[in-house]
């Protein structure tokens, strides 16, 4: 018996073989793999490491600390909730943009973040 002889009827098994393998391995592509049970905790560590960084470039006492102990708070607190901590001058700006922008870079969102204020922004708009 040759192999050409046994082509029709391996194909219809083997494609069925094909289809099914290609249909599990988009399925599996489109998926996102699913979070680690103590996601949270690996994310609050990395904006507390992030954090710690950037406060190496901005001195404490320039945020201010009422801010700090907002961000602090948050920490505290697991990460979890609402907090406010509410950018009202420059530097505040400043280093919570560059915290943003690194925990952001790391794969976090940005509405993980504790920066933000009641009933909207307190910083002059720029001209």
């Amino acid at each position: 018996m040759r192999i050409a002889d046994l082509a029709p009827a391996i194909a219809p098994g083997l494609m069925a073989v094909i289809i099914s393998v290609a249909a599990t391995a988009t399925l599996q592509a489109n998926e996102a793999p699913p979070a680690p049970a103590n996601w949270r905790e690996t994310k609050c560590a990395m904006y507390t490491d992030i954090r710690a960084e950037v406060l190496k470039s901005i001195p404490r006492e320039d945020i201010g600390a009422d801010f700090i102990k907002a961000e602090e708070d948050y920490i505290a607190g697991g990460c979890r909730g609402r907090a406010y901590a509410c950018p009202t001058t420059e530097t505040q700006l400043q280093y919570a943009n560059a915290v943003s922008l690194r925990v952001m870079s790391g794969g976090l969102s940005g509405t993980f973040l504790p920066y933000g204020c009641p009933g909207g922004p307190k910083t002059p708009a720029a001209q």
